[in-house]
């Protein structure tokens, strides 16, 4: 089951080390910013000389950093194609995470392009599949965690699996006792949410989740964060707003727990576990939620932000749960 409660606010801190302009990419193609490459250097060398591993970056760092950017965005294996991945390693290889030492990101916009082809493709398959009609009563199962399954083949193996993706989230609004009209249109709109989100991701925010999965190849709770606003800078020295007592990496498309800081409202609330995901933000006891499945950091932040005694109402997917899709609210 997925957890729902509320709480205060308390002090929200994440490491900044680099800023750069963030200009909205509502057509969700992104180039880099000019000062990516730079920054790709700096970030390189800081993991080189400043990590406790002292470990160089190179060739063999690019299987593990490929590794994690996909998972940012696609974890299940559901929208990349086994072609996709080839043309990836045919492109870059053992060389992608050397060419980050030498300033060269292009890799990390080329990949998240073919991301939003694809998610695009597969929100267009939703719209068909919505209208047909499930009766649910095959014996059809399907893998619930597709983290190490093989990449679909082909667009053909990759209907399937998203045609059964569909039928699971209609099942769960049928089991939640939602009309056929209302499950049609959530899980429509969940998805067409996940590509709005998306489509706002900006040249800093792929070049921070780029620079991320190479932190994470050094080990799991090393991770770059892009230099946030004035306003969020004024969060860090905790001069203004106040946070919820945690501290937030992106991951697989959802805002994970990486640390809970003791004594902050989190931690009294004892529902919080290192690892668990949130999936829904409302502010007020009584505000609607918003899904932030694919949204910005900075944006979950903002929902989950305010003056001292702010009530703000979180769900939860549990650090255990395997697929999202596939839980209770």
């Amino acid at each position: 089951m997925r957890s729902l409660f509320k709480f205060s606010f308390s002090l929200f801190l994440l490491l900044s080390l680099a800023a750069g302009p963030c200009g909205a990419a509502s057509t969700g193609t992104v180039e880099a910013w000019p000062a990516a490459p730079a920054t790709a250097q700096l970030v390189s060398r800081i993991l080189e000389e400043g990590h406790y591993t002292h470990k160089p970056v190179t060739a063999e760092t690019s299987r593990e950093l490929l590794k994690l950017y996909l998972r940012m965005y696609d974890p299940y294996r559901l929208f990349f194609l086994a072609a996709d991945i080839d043309e990836f390693n045919s492109l870059f290889g053992a060389g992608l995470a050397p060419r980050l030492k030498n300033g060269d990101v292009e890799p990390a916009y080329f990949i998240f392009g073919r991301f939003m082809t694809r998610l695009r493709e597969r929100v267009g398959w939703t719209h068909e599949l919505v209208r047909s009609t499930f009766t649910f009563t095959s014996d059809e199962t399907m893998l619930a965690d597709r983290r190490e399954a093989a990449w679909p083949a082909g667009e053909p193996e990759a209907r399937v699996l998203w045609r059964q993706r569909i039928e699971l989230d209609l099942l769960q609004a049928k089991l939640d006792a939602a009309k056929p009209e209302d499950r049609a249109k959530e899980a429509r709109k969940n998805y067409d949410r996940l590509l709005d989100n998306y489509k706002e991701f900006d040249s800093v925010d792929v070049l921070q989740g780029y620079l991320t999965a190479l932190a994470g190849s050094y080990d799991p709770h090393s991770a770059y964060m892009a230099a946030p606003a004035e306003e969020n800078f004024d969060i860090s020295l905790g001069i203004s707003l106040v946070g919820i007592g945690v501290t937030l990496q992106s991951e697989e498309g959802y805002p994970k727990v990486l640390t809970i800081i003791p004594g902050g409202p989190a931690a009294k609330s004892e529902a919080f576990h290192v690892n668990d995901r949130i999936e829904a933000v409302a502010q007020g006891p009584d505000g609607a939620f918003a899904e932030v499945a694919g949204m910005k950091l900075d944006r979950v932040v903002k929902l989950i932000r305010g003056g001292k005694g702010t009530v703000v109402r979180i769900k939860l997917i549990p650090a255990d749960a395997l697929d999202p899709s596939a839980r209770v609210a």
